[in-house]
């Protein structure tokens, strides 16, 4: 007769009343069934404060870090149930286990990381390259002026013709008046 399959059960889940002393924005509802922090600015839900707050009294009174120092000390032990022999001889027992070495570092992480903080994982690039001040750059601009140039497609007085367009709009569009031959500035006639 086939062995037949374990059914799934679930347990009822417990309730549980979580009391704050921390003032709480009054929550708005939601057409849902759940409710918001006022202001819509996506901070719904618990506020972090109280769940890292309610995180640190059960780490305390369960205490949490004590069985992680023992679990890195590997004087924590473990209960497993295995099955010794094979055939009709076979029989179950309860054994206890101490955890093993990545359970050891892993506990050592955790306690290292919560004691010391977690490294800084930002990326840094180191350039050994000295950084041009702003006189070095515009002269360096200056220098590679006229290469530019010779690569353009049109030739001097166009390029000329076409900046003082460009200056003749920007002084428009912050509102000052230009008179043909002037830049706008104040300077006399364009070059």
């Amino acid at each position: 007769m086939p062995n037949p399959k374990p059914r799934a059960t679930t347990m009822p889940k417990a309730k549980t009343s979580v009391q704050t002393s921390v003032a709480v924005k009054p929550l708005v509802t939601q057409p849902h069934g759940g409710a918001l922090l006022p202001g819509g600015t996506g901070a719904g839900g618990r506020p972090k404060e109280v769940l890292r707050r309610r995180c640190r009294e059960e780490i305390e009174t369960r205490n949490g870090i004590e069985l992680v120092g023992r679990v890195m000390d590997g004087t924590e032990t473990e209960d497993v149930t295995v099955r010794v022999g094979s055939g009709k001889d076979a029989r179950t027992e309860v054994v206890q286990v101490r955890p093993n070495l990545r359970d050891r570092l892993l506990a050592f992480e955790l306690l290292a990381d919560r004691g010391y903080g977690k490294p800084d994982q930002g990326l840094t690039i180191e350039d050994d390259r000295p950084q041009l001040t702003g006189e070095e750059r515009m002269a360096r601009i200056l220098e590679l002026l006229p290469y530019v140039m010779a690569s353009l497609p049109i030739d001097r007085k166009q390029l000329v013709q076409r900046l003082e367009q460009r200056r003749r709009i920007e002084v428009l569009l912050e509102g000052r008046e230009v008179k043909d031959g002037a830049s706008g500035n104040g300077d006399g006639p364009a070059v």
